[in-house]
């Protein structure tokens, strides 16, 4: 499943990359179903940021948090859909922008 549909970038507004529509109910209530996000260009997430990622094929919104030992986490905000948490190499995540949510979302513990 993919979380985000790509949006073309003549449809951003100004100061933004491109556009994502999200598909499914992942980053709920902070991003809800069919809310067009408009992404800025990637840069170093800080723990708790949300970023489109690359992985496994697919596009993903996920808020983001890496350990010492170099493995990064990427959770749903919708904790009812915690399953499709993913933890991964941090050197193997391909970032390819940051996300601004309305209001900060609290680190979830990982479970």
């Amino acid at each position: 499943m993919r979380d985000v549909i790509y949006v073309d970038p003549q449809q951003a507004p100004e100061g933004t990359r491109f556009g994502f529509v999200m598909t499914d109910d992942t980053m709920e209530p902070h991003l809800k179903r069919g809310t067009t996000v408009y992404a800025r260009s990637p840069g170093p997430l800080a723990p708790g940021d949300v970023g489109i990622f690359l992985v496994r094929g697919k596009f993903l919104c996920r808020q983001y948090l890496e350990d010492s030992e170099g493995t990064a986490y990427l959770f749903t905000l919708n904790r009812a859909r915690r399953a499709l948490d993913i933890a991964l190499p941090a050197s193997s995540l391909t970032l390819f922008a940051r996300v601004s949510l309305p209001a900060p979302a609290p680190l979830p513990g990982i479970e």
